[in-house]
């Protein structure tokens, strides 16, 4: 009985360092020129490529060479800095339109041992025509879906790059989302 007590101790406090552990590895805040900032940060960001939007096996369906999303954020650290697009656009497409149903919520994490973060989208949902002669309306979770990394910097245009799988529905069930933005804020770092 004795050693079952110490196996159970020994189980608890496994459990509570790497509860600490996880806890203390996870914040996120975003930083411009290398100062935290502590209140709402505008994130404005242009296709510098073109964006495709795909089947999963990669046979474009569409693409477009004018793309933007913005935002500000509403939180300034925790786990995960959030808010929601203000903006949210697709132009210029082979195969018009593509419209934005619902923008949703931008909110970027922290990876860790770096100025980066991964850029998830919360309820996003998009409506595009594919070059196969049917639209389909491609959603991303409402508890968020991994799109891409904010590749961040000290001085000068951060990156965001979009490699997202959206959810579609019966004609095509998943799709692709690929392109490569240009952040318009100068400096904008993701520090723990």
């Amino acid at each position: 009985m004795k050693y079952l007590k110490m196996l159970g101790l020994a189980a608890v406090a496994a459990m509570a360092l790497m509860a600490v552990t996880a806890g203390s590895a996870s914040a996120t805040t975003l930083e411009i020129g290398g100062v935290k900032q502590t209140s709402s940060t505008a994130i404005a960001a242009s296709a510098s490529s073109t964006v495709t939007l795909s089947d999963t096996e990669g046979f474009a369906a569409n693409k477009c060479s004018v793309s933007s999303v913005a935002g500000s954020t509403t939180s300034t650290s925790g786990t995960k800095v959030t808010g929601p697009f203000s903006a949210l656009s697709f132009g210029t497409c082979e195969v018009s339109p593509v419209t934005v149903e619902t923008r949703g919520n931008l909110y970027i994490e922290h990876e860790p041992g770096t100025t980066s973060g991964w850029a998830f989208s919360e309820g996003t949902a998009v409506t595009w025509n594919t070059s196969f002669g049917f639209h389909v309306t491609c959603t991303t979770a409402a508890s968020g879906t991994r799109i891409g990394t904010l590749d961040g910097v000290a001085s000068g245009n951060a990156k965001l790059t979009i490699a997202a799988v959206l959810s579609c529905g019966f004609l095509m069930p998943s799709a692709s989302w690929k392109g490569s933005f240009k952040v318009s804020t100068a400096g904008l770092g993701v520090v723990a």
